[in-house]
């Protein structure tokens, strides 16, 4: 992987993980459900655990949203 990814919605690259809260958010979900989720095991794509740190792989989450998701 590398530093940078797809671009996002804005234009402006995207770092190659992103935190959860603002992956939940290229989603269109809310801060407590992504947390719900992913200790559900819901969460649909790959989730790292860090630590406390949840992180999300980028490429993946764009990939579930599509090539023309704005």
């Amino acid at each position: 992987m590398t530093a940078t990814t797809t671009p996002g919605p804005d234009g402006a690259p995207l770092p190659a993980v992103l935190d959860l809260v603002r992956a939940a958010a290229l989603l269109g979900l809310g801060r407590t459900t992504a947390y719900r989720l992913v200790h559900d095991g819901q969460w649909p794509t790959p989730v790292l655990r860090l630590g406390r740190q949840i992180k999300i792989p980028t490429q993946p989450l764009l990939d579930l949203r599509g090539p023309h998701a704005a």
